[in-house]
């Protein structure tokens, strides 16, 4: 029992909160991962890194979002969201690695 309760905060440690992201037809969808997913989705959607499969598919549903929410009432979905539509007219696109 000791044991279990040890894994328990563990993991409370190293996933981050979830998000929950709504979109224009009233639906929602909670993503969630490792502590700073997030920001590795971020540095992601800059260009700034390669990205994996599941992080595309992450972005996907962050683009297609209307808005989000997010713990303590951060705002960082927000950002990845214009960097994802990048400028007007600009086409954008995010591609996973390819293993």
């Amino acid at each position: 029992m000791r044991l279990e309760k040890r894994l328990r905060a563990l993991e409370a440690k190293m996933l981050a909160n979830p998000v929950i992201l709504y979109f224009a037809d009233g639906s929602k969808q909670v993503i969630h991962g490792p502590r700073n997913f997030l920001l590795d989705l971020f540095v992601g959607a800059c260009g700034g890194a390669e990205i994996t499969a599941a992080q595309a598919t992450h972005l996907d549903l962050i683009r297609q979002s209307t808005h989000a929410r997010e713990p303590g009432g951060a705002r960082m979905t927000e950002l990845i969201r214009i960097f994802l539509h990048g400028q007007a007219g600009e086409p954008s696109s995010v591609a996973p690695v390819r293993s």
